[in-house]
Parts: structure tokens; sequence; C-alpha cells
């Protein structure tokens, strides 16, 4: 064979040869998601920034990376088979929603990179060992729940001079939260000589008994705890509200624009839309040990004035100049 034909041979060979490491650079990541509520135009509000996110830097779902999503129903218990799914699918980095949702995938997996969100305390939940270092297989961004309580208690004060008594409902199914966010909200209280009525909710249908017996010991005022069973139920709570009489302080600006009263907390759209960057960073060859945990780098004050005329509050003018938004 000439010297000729032997480069030709050769050149045809090279595609063969290279053919699996191409394959494996153009193989797309998957990418798994707990999800807390129970369909996807449930989650839509939050899914939508998410992807938006990853649009931000250059990604084309389904190109550049597959979502592979699951729904818990606002059950915890569905979280533990969601995320052993999302293994025996081989994901390659799992999105957890909720404290919940990233204690299931911490469970089912040492290995597998989680990026979690809407999680208070990750350190005293033992998600990490620090904020700067987080030390194993779980990064991503914290919501600072448990702190907030104590500012939450104090703006509903603001809100309305001279409360004197509050309601507060908490998730009985997230028990150490639960007792957290109590046992801070309980110390503000008591600086503020104001008395706090706990209530521990199970299932959304016992909210409507719960408002009513706010308004049969004449509480005027409840404080919610962060939590996606309440945020799932915005609609509701904010009807049951004004249909009791009850001002709600609420954990996430986008309950007030359903009429919830008032919020204080993070803008949960920004965080989720900020997740596609920890994944981002994993899927470039970080590890979620080296990436720092986020806390909310702004708090938003959101306050709704058509709630407050129809439960015949006057919000202060101090108060009303704190708030990044106001809904008229």
């Amino acid at each position: 064979m000439s010297s000729r034909r032997v480069v030709l041979a050769l050149l045809c060979m090279t595609p063969l040869v290279g053919s699996p490491a191409l394959a494996q650079r153009q193989r797309v990541p998957k990418i798994g998601v707990l999800w807390h509520a129970a369909t996807p135009q449930d989650e839509a509000i939050y899914a939508e920034p998410l992807r938006k996110g990853f649009q931000d830097l250059g990604y084309v779902e389904n190109r550049d990376y597959n979502l592979i999503e699951t729904y818990a129903a606002e059950k915890y218990e569905n979280f533990v088979a969601n995320a052993d799914q999302l293994i025996r699918a081989k994901v390659d980095i799992i999105i957890a929603v909720t404290g919940p949702a990233t204690a299931a995938a911490q469970r089912a997996t040492s290995t597998t990179p989680v990026v979690f969100l809407v999680v208070p305390d990750p350190v005293g939940r033992g998600f990490a060992k620090s904020l700067s270092r987080p030390g194993g297989n779980l990064t991503g961004l914290s919501t600072a729940a448990v702190e907030l309580s104590s500012k939450r208690l104090e703006q509903l004060r603001a809100a309305i001079p001279g409360l004197k008594r509050v309601g507060l409902f908490v998730n009985a199914k997230d028990s150490s939260m639960s007792r957290a966010v109590e046992e801070r909200t309980r110390s503000t209280a008591t600086d503020l000589d104001v008395l706090v009525d706990v209530t521990r909710i199970d299932a959304p249908q016992e909210l409507s008994g719960a408002f009513a017996g706010l308004s049969g010991r004449s509480i005027p005022a409840v404080v919610f705890m962060q939590d996606p069973l309440f945020f799932n139920e915005r609609r509701q709570i904010a009807k049951l509200g004004l249909s009791n009489r009850i001002a709600t302080m609420v954990a996430n600006g986008l309950m007030v624009r359903e009429g919830c009263l008032i919020s204080y907390g993070p803008n949960f759209p920004a965080q989720f839309r900020r997740t596609a960057s920890f994944v981002d960073k994993i899927l470039k060859g970080h590890s979620p040990a080296e990436i720092p945990i986020e806390e909310p780098a702004r708090l938003e004050l959101v306050l709704n004035l058509k709630t407050a005329d129809a439960l015949g509050l006057e919000i202060p003018a101090a108060l009303l100049a704190q708030a990044d938004e106001v809904i008229e």
C-alpha cells in the first residue's frame, strides 16, 4: 500500500477511535428536582425562575441539560421515594426544594451533589458543617427563617400599634423547625409584651378551623412560619384572614400579592433563579463541599393596603416608608 493510501486510511479511522470520548463530551447532564407541591402547575411560579436562571448562564434545556422533576403533593413521606427514584435514574445533580426534601436527598446519597434551597438553618439541621465550607455533597441557599421570626413579629407590631396578642401557625410535620420558630417568636414577644398563641397545623384542611379558633379567642393577627404548606395554601389563607378579620403576617411577598396583609423575607423567585449558578459550578467540576452556602442578600417588606382597608387597619406612615413594595 502506498504511503498516500495509508494516510487516508488512518484519517478515515480517526472518528471511530475518538467517538467514545466525543459521546462522553456530548452527554446531556440530568438534573433531578424534588418539588414540594403536587403538579407542574402548582410549582410553575418557581419553575419559571429556575429555568430562567439556566437561560441566564447560556444553558438550553434538552440540549445542555435535562430536568427530571418529581412532586411530593405536600407530603413529606413522598420525598424519600422521590429521592430514591432520582438516584435510580442516575441524575448528575439533585435540586432539593425545602428542608424535608433535602433531608430525603441526604439519606438517599452521599455522593451525588445536592443543591438545596428554601432551607432554614442548614448547619443546625446537619446538612453542612458550616456555611463557608459545607464539607459534604450538599450546598445551596439558606432562608434564615428562624432568625427572621423575631423581625416578622416586630414588623407586625409596627403595622398594628398596640397589638397585645397574636397567633402563630407552624407546620406540625416539621417539628424541629416549628420548635425553633416558636422559641424565637416567644422570646421576642416577651420583649414586646405580646402573648403568643401557637397552633400546629398538620394539613391544609385544618386552616379554616384554626382561623375560626383565633377569631373565637379575639386574637386579631397571626404570624405564619415560613413553610411550603402555607405558601401552597396562600389563596385560602388570604381569604380566611379577610373573612375572619385577622391580619396575616407571612414569609413570602407572593402571598401578600394574593391578599395577605404583610410579609418580610427573601425574594424567593430570585433564590430559585440563583440556584442555576450552583448547578453550573458543579457541572464545571467544583465540589459542593467547597461551594459556600448563601444566605439572602436582600430581605423585602411587602404590604397590601387593600387588605389593610378591608380589615379596618391604618398602616403607620413610618412602616410604609420602609416597604419595598406596597400593593394598593
